[in-house]
């Protein structure tokens, strides 16, 4: 079989995607401070100059990093309420999406890193906060739809009602919780539960 030789912006793709992978590696394991440029470009097996030739700064590969790690979550979220599913399927959707919180601990390490970066650097910050709240706002907008299908408003708006139970999951995962589902669902249920009705 012949190997087709990559063209040279799906070459710097591979790149890119291999400085992103290490990063995030590094970033999870040792912290945003430990994973420098050099650090990263060794480890990817790249020289500096491949490193600087795909992002600006550090501060450049960690904004697009962000951007990465956030669209991927505000995508999967707008499919699933785009989809034309019933409350009853989203409702099942949402807990299936708890289910998986148990296989993220990488992310809420990533999301952690970030917000402790986003509150120590004025540049990066409203960068990441405009990310985060999408993100809220996709993730709210579902969480509520649960709530109407059980005849029940909300107890907050969208937004805060999704950072409350991003701060839930993240913290207990944080916290060293291999299966953060079970408090979680049992935190929305009981929100559920005592919410007024519609």
């Amino acid at each position: 079989m012949i190997k087709r030789r990559l063209g040279r912006e799906e070459s710097q793709q591979v790149t890119r995607d291999k400085l992103f992978d290490t990063a995030v590696d590094l970033i999870i394991r040792k912290g945003f401070h430990a994973a420098s440029v050099n650090a990263i470009s060794e480890e990817a097996g790249f020289s500096k100059g491949a490193f600087f030739s795909n992002f600006t700064s550090k501060s450049d590969l960690l904004l697009q990093l962000a951007q990465r790690f956030k669209r991927v979550e505000l995508e999967r979220l707008s499919a699933t309420l785009t989809s034309g599913y019933s409350s009853e399927q989203l409702t099942h959707g949402l807990n299936a999406y708890i289910d998986t919180l148990k296989d993220s601990s990488n992310c809420a390490v990533l999301d952690a890193e970030l917000q402790l970066i986003a509150l120590r650097d004025e540049e990066f910050a409203p960068h990441y906060y405009d990310l985060h709240k999408e993100n809220c706002e996709a993730l709210g907008k579902l969480i509520a739809i649960i709530f109407n299908h059980a005849g029940k408003k909300p107890p907050l708006p969208y937004a805060p009602l999704a950072r409350t139970f991003t701060a839930l999951s993240e913290g207990l995962i944080l916290q060293g919780h291999k299966d953060p589902a079970v408090e979680i669902k049992l935190v929305l249920n009981s929100l559920i539960q005592t919410a007024e009705p519609l």
